[in-house]
């Protein structure tokens, strides 16, 4: 019989926010001389998305996965402050908290953004840098979906009467997610009302008020390798755009995986499992 690892829960208070993250591997605790490696989630997700990433790493690597703010168990700053600014801001912090030295750095999507920021503003501190499915820049005022961001804004989440109906409209909206990474990220994503009924953990004034930094002249700051892996079937990343990226950095590799969409460790977790850690056991910076 299988025995499922759980990683270890911590918060520490900064920035005026209570940062919440797990932490999978040996000792289960930031620091040492174990190889770290970060883990930053997207735009309305949490930490716990990377959880089959995590149990495939844990056994050589201590591996953190961070609820940015306004995400999962990480709470909401009173004014929507969710700047890219903001957001490597917190991570600073954390880093001299958990008083790392060098660590690797994986991010999906915004956190893709993030990291890329963090990178380049240190790069003696990050040892390999990937970058999941997302642009240097992003012109938010032209999503379609920044309408429908607005109305969230204001009116809040909606309200599900169990998991089973919160999982068929996210299976709706993600056509390349298999069902098991579908409900574990549901199972994790929800928080209950209080009157019998489910919602959503992240703060819905998130992607409305989400303002990503342009980051196409912080590319070349980054003197660690980079890994830039794309879903075949997303939108948000395009071939070209990713190609532009890869001879934007210094020392870079493409990676495409065919059958995933944006939520590429969710959409293949396998494939990207491998990516990574093919990546990870290259040397370092």
């Amino acid at each position: 019989m299988t025995t499922v690892v759980e990683p270890e829960d911590g918060t520490i208070e900064e920035r005026g926010l209570s940062l919440h993250y797990v932490v999978w591997g040996p000792s289960r605790a930031p620091g040492g001389p174990t190889p770290v490696v970060v883990l930053l989630h997207g735009l309305s997700a949490m930490c716990r998305i990377w959880d089959p990433l995590a149990r495939a790493l844990q056994e050589r690597y201590r591996v953190i996965a961070l609820d940015q703010r306004g995400h999962g168990d990480t709470s909401w700053p009173q004014e929507p402050n969710y700047t890219t600014d903001d957001y490597v801001g917190d991570l600073e912090a954390l880093v001299e908290r958990w008083e790392l030295e060098r660590f690797a750095l994986v991010g999906l999507s915004m956190g893709g953004m993030n990291a890329i920021a963090y990178a380049a503003r240190h790069p003696d501190r990050v040892t390999h840098l990937s970058v999941v499915d997302i642009r240097p820049a992003i012109n938010r005022e032209n999503l379609p979906t920044r309408q429908l961001d607005k109305v969230l804004a204001e009116t809040g989440h909606p309200t599900f009467d169990d998991h089973e109906n919160a999982y068929r409209a996210r299976a709706a909206t993600h056509p390349f997610t298999p069902e098991t990474s579908l409900r574990h990220h549901v199972e994790h994503l929800l928080k209950a009302t209080g009157d019998g009924r489910w919602t959503y953990k992240h703060d819905p004034r998130v992607s409305y008020h989400w303002q990503p930094s342009n980051l196409w002249a912080e590319l070349p700051k980054i003197a660690a390798p980079v890994l830039i892996v794309r879903g075949g079937q997303s939108q948000v990343l395009q071939g070209d755009i990713a190609e532009q990226m890869r001879a934007a950095f210094p020392h870079a590799e493409l990676t495409t995986i065919a059958a995933a969409g944006h939520t590429v460790p969710e959409d293949a977790p396998d494939e990207f499992i491998a990516a990574i850690a093919a990546f990870l056991a290259k040397d370092a910076a």
